[in-house]
């Protein structure tokens, strides 16, 4: 079979999806990038090392743009973004500084994160973000720190202190962000009424969402 070419961007429902890096701190449970081969529903995820540059992002962007305008612009792939902070950020502010039309200033830009970003950097990275992400979605799983480690497998380095450092970054984005929620991939293991008391602790909405096997055929 002929290999395809690493989709930098790819479209799902109304948005178009940056897919900046595979590299992740964590080795969730439920993620589906080795069962589908990197493969996400017909596009080829797998950067093999090649990430690509904001301006890499914004030129593609521009180009899906052209054949028919998308909702929201979202950084998410089978890496975790913010293990290119700066990259997505610049992204960002092309698009908010008016320097990547044909994309609007107000096109709505998301975040699907595991919220690791605080441990992974060392600092608060959340007020580096306002004004320029609008979304962001938590992928937290559980209630439970123990929980959350055997679902998330976080690499060692940010284990310990990791589920906190979540928590921290989901109450600072409820503040600073327009909008945060808090997800959860629907498992008859979670307690879910914890799961959204939490979410409301913090100051996010909570999301149950299927998992991706289950969302609909691929």
């Amino acid at each position: 079979m002929e290999k395809t070419e690493p989709s930098i961007v790819y479209r799902y429902k109304n948005g178009l999806y940056v897919n900046l890096t595979n590299s992740c701190p964590t080795a969730c449970v439920f993620c589906v990038k080795n069962a589908w081969k990197m493969d996400y529903r017909g596009s080829n995820l797998n950067l093999a090392g090649a990430e690509p540059s904001p301006a890499d992002v914004i030129a593609l962007a521009k180009e899906q743009w052209a054949s028919g305008p998308f909702g929201e612009l979202v950084f998410c792939g089978y890496g975790e973004p913010t293990m290119r902070l700066e990259a997505m950020l610049a992204c960002a502010r092309m698009i908010k500084n008016g320097r990547a039309e044909p994309l609007p200033r107000t096109l709505r830009i998301r975040l699907n994160t595991n919220g690791l970003a605080n441990a992974v950097w060392g600092r608060n990275v959340v007020p580096e973000m306002k004004g320029l992400i609008d979304s962001v979605h938590v992928s937290l799983n559980s209630a439970d720190p123990a929980q959350w480690l055997a679902l998330m497998r976080p690499m060692a380095p940010w284990a310990a202190t990791g589920f906190e450092k979540v928590k921290e970054f989901i109450r600072e984005a409820s503040l600073l962000l327009p909008e945060t929620f808090v997800t959860a991939v629907e498992s008859g293991e979670i307690d879910t009424e914890k799961f959204k008391a939490l979410a409301a602790q913090l100051g996010a909405e909570p999301r149950l969402r299927p998992r991706l096997e289950a969302e609909e055929k691929r």
